[in-house]
């Protein structure tokens, strides 16, 4: 009696082909699905709060604590990529967040909006989306690593171009919740089937099987103290660069609206920074593959600075449309370029966990900051102390970023070098 033959394993992928590009346009879809309820808070602090009877640092706190709660997730669905990839865990993300925008229509106490952000659109939501994309699509690319990690991370930047004009004009009419409630339709609709295109195995995916095996078998599932020390100067710099980025992002269309000027232009200068983020991100994404991922962070916190520099003194639109646009590039570019330059040091069976790390330390930052701003204006009425003390975190976010090239001789290393081999 003759053997039932056993089905044989999955191939792995080729790296850089017609499937590591699906994965790509497939994670640029799904983050800019998923992320677009963040703007409807980012554009509409103003407006929710002024509606509940909330302070603006009683709003703020939901987006601080959904970016907590991204950050905080993003480590364990991180490791969870690293063992099982990322169709389990994005699919987690593809029905929270549309169940979480649905349950925020009912809410009527502070709390409950904070939790819903919190638990449901960030632990449980976006954390299953940037950090573990970007993580496949390092896995997926060699030669274009750089390029492709802006091409996922330009989510984003989409959604930031789109969402905010569509929920002014949802929000006139139906008003937030309403417009919450047509967003959590269209994710539902539209965000399940998108998960579907990211099957398949990463090219390696067998050797890095073994790799982690390995690696626990050590007992250095971690890796070692020195070995994590460009990664503990990372999450300082995230951190810093994170509070100085949230202040505008999440404050500018109020303080457009308090400065004169109406809710749409308002929200329109948000969406002029998320479109021109998405031009940031694939211009240093693509030199990236080229200079280096340290470089290119670099030169996208120096423009960051710049913008948030321009915005402090000045009322009036052209001049905040100029720094918006230096800050759009800058800020567009520079957050994909961590996780390219944790490839260039680190292995990539141990890249998942550190992906999340760094961006837990990167919403830590973001929360703070958004926190921040909306607290200085509840204290001084203004958004321009906030703004100058986002530049004086970026300015230790430049000093951060030369200290790891200088460790670790990131100039001389193209993206696909391992210092930790």
């Amino acid at each position: 009696m003759s053997d039932v033959a056993a089905s044989p394993a999955p191939a792995d992928g080729v790296p850089d082909g017609p499937s590591a590009w699906r994965v790509a346009l497939a994670s640029l879809l799904l983050i800019s699905c998923g992320m677009g309820i963040e703007y409807l808070l980012w554009s509409n602090v103003k407006t929710i709060s002024d509606d509940m009877g909330w302070s603006r640092g009683t709003t703020s706190a939901a987006y601080a604590l959904e970016m907590l709660g991204t950050g905080i997730g993003g480590i364990f669905m991180g490791r969870l990529c690293d063992r099982s990839g990322a169709v389990l865990v994005v699919l987690i993300g593809a029905m929270m967040i549309p169940a979480g925008a649905l349950v925020l229509t009912h809410v009527t106490e502070p709390w409950q909006f904070c939790l819903i952000f919190g638990l449901m659109i960030g632990f449980l939501g976006n954390a299953t989306l940037f950090a573990p994309l970007i993580t496949t699509a390092t896995r997926w690319f060699n030669r274009n690593r750089g390029l492709a990690v802006a091409v996922v991370a330009s989510g984003q930047g989409i959604a930031g171009a789109i969402w905010p004009a569509v929920f002014d004009y949802l929000i006139e009419l139906y008003g937030w919740r309403g417009s919450l409630f047509i967003y959590g339709l269209f994710a539902m609709v539209t965000m399940p089937p998108l998960v579907l295109l990211l099957k398949g195995r990463p090219p390696g995916w067998s050797t890095l099987e073994n790799e982690r095996k390995h690696a626990r078998s050590r007992g250095l599932r971690f890796g070692s103290l020195a070995e994590n020390v460009p990664l503990a100067l990372l999450c300082a710099a995230i951190a810093c660069c994170c509070i100085a980025m949230a202040m505008p992002l999440l404050h500018v269309a109020s303080h457009a609206q308090d400065v004169g000027y109406t809710r749409t232009q308002g929200a329109f200068l948000l969406t002029w920074i998320m479109a021109l983020s998405f031009i940031g991100r694939l211009g240093l994404g693509f030199f990236a593959d080229t200079i280096g991922g340290l470089r290119a962070m670099l030169v996208g916190s120096g423009l960051q600075a710049l913008g948030i520099l321009v915005m402090v003194p000045f009322d009036s639109l052209w001049v905040l449309y100029l720094g918006a646009t230096v800050f759009g590039i800058g800020f567009g570019g520079l957050v994909p370029m961590y996780a390219v330059a944790l490839r260039s040091i680190y292995p990539p069976h141990s890249i998942g966990w550190r992906v999340g790390a760094i961006f837990l330390f990167g919403a830590i930052g973001m929360a703070v900051g958004g926190q921040m701003a909306g607290s200085f204006f509840d204290y001084a009425g203004t958004y321009r102390w906030a703004f100058l003390v986002g530049f004086g975190f970026n300015v230790v976010n430049l000093f951060l970023i030369v200290a790891v090239m200088i460790i670790t001789r990131g100039p001389r290393r193209g993206p696909a070098t391992e210092v930790f081999a």
